[in-house]
């Protein structure tokens, strides 16, 4: 069981899942050595019970640690939970033993559909209801229904709660990302421009004074020629730093990915990502930065929605014939063979037009996207 390290809201929780749980638990198991009529059991209490009883009590709370804590396949942590919670009701048709099918309710929304939680969250009192033995079952049913309906109620408006700040966060992040790689794009382009500015207009006039000074130099007189020698050889030193201006912009016109990168993968809640950027890599086209941002965007959003990734580690490097390697590997839960979804395959059709390649590969230590791009220098 794959976790991340707990945060406060989780820390919360579990804390009162505990202090629930443990008072259930105790208040049970004396119930049930006291022979008391308010846990009616259909086992006898003895040593060898005891222990298979307590065993399930830690059963079902091991599954609410796993649901909350793990990042690799919660849901069976509520399956874990859900199948103790029948065994004891079995055992104990009780309303107190129901308390722990309110904890259970409180967190269907987050796997099932609404539908499927309205069913669980009634069927759960109807089940006790067949099975006990009390005087006033019925109401007791009747009122363990209306709590886990607005059990589920208050749950499912905080799972959507969630979900939008989720969304709005990831929308920003990206958002902060795109903006960083198009100010980056918007320099290069100004610095381009100024280099283009600076060759057409200043070079030409230049290259004109310059001739006009190399004339005067031919048809002036004595007193004045070594001035004019003078001015001629200062035009030409300047038009020669001018020109050597100009191929010092053009060579610095790179895109700097890093930062775009850092950008995208910030405040990342439910992941932990790792960054391995080669050091100076910049890149020269703009379409081919824009496809390596567009496809870590996209594998970072397939580990955290589908691959339920807790870990994820991004390798950004050139190779020795101006390639540029984009390697995502994460610790998600994947099966081959992978059928591609609309991301992949967008993913896949925006670096094959750029003449490049898209490998998908699955293996015990989780999914890997290993993307490489021509970035030959201009």
């Amino acid at each position: 069981m794959t976790s991340l390290p707990a945060t406060r809201a989780q820390l919360v929780e579990l804390s009162l899942g505990l202090l629930t749980w443990g008072t259930i638990t105790l208040i049970a198991l004396h119930f049930w050595h006291q022979n008391d009529p308010n846990l009616p059991a259909r086992v006898e209490f003895n040593p060898s019970t005891l222990v298979a009883v307590v065993a399930l009590f830690i059963t079902n709370f091991a599954g609410f640690c796993w649901r909350l804590m793990s990042r690799h396949r919660p849901q069976w942590g509520l399956v874990l939970q859900g199948a103790s919670l029948l065994v004891l009701i079995s055992l104990f048709p009780s309303a107190m033993i129901m308390i722990l099918g309110i904890m259970l309710v409180g967190h269907l929304g987050e796997y099932l559909r609404p539908a499927g939680c309205l069913m669980i969250a009634l069927l759960l009192p109807l089940l006790y209801y067949v099975q006990a033995s009390e005087q006033y079952a019925w109401i007791n049913a009747s009122m363990l229904g209306m709590f886990n309906l607005f059990a589920l109620l208050i749950s499912s408006r905080l799972v959507n709660e969630r979900r939008a700040r989720e969304a709005s966060a990831h929308l920003l992040r990206e958002l902060r990302a795109t903006q960083t790689l198009l100010f980056a794009t918007a320099q290069r382009d100004e610095r381009l421009r100024i280099a283009r500015d600076l060759h057409d207009v200043l070079g030409h006039h230049l290259t004109a004074l310059s001739i006009q000074l190399e004339v005067a130099n031919q048809l002036g007189s004595d007193p004045a020629l070594p001035h004019i020698q003078k001015a001629r050889d200062i035009s030409r030193l300047l038009l020669s730093d001018v020109r050597e201006a100009v191929s010092d912009i053009r060579q610095s016109n790179e895109l700097d990915m890093a930062q775009a990168l850092k950008a995208l993968v910030q405040d990342l809640k439910h992941l932990q990502v790792t960054l391995n950027l080669e050091p100076g890599l910049n890149i020269h086209n703009a379409r081919v930065a824009e496809a390596l941002f567009r496809t870590a965007q996209e594998a970072l959003t397939n580990s955290i929605r589908h691959g339920r990734a807790s870990r994820c580690t991004l390798d950004l490097t050139r190779d020795d014939h101006d390639r540029i390697r984009l390697v995502m590997s994460d610790n998600g839960h994947a099966r081959a063979p992978i059928v591609p979804g609309n991301g992949l395959t967008g993913m896949r059709e925006r670096i094959e037009h750029l003449d490049g390649t898209l490998q998908l590969k699955v293996g015990a230590a989780g999914f890997t996207i290993d993307t490489t791009l021509p970035d030959p220098a201009p």
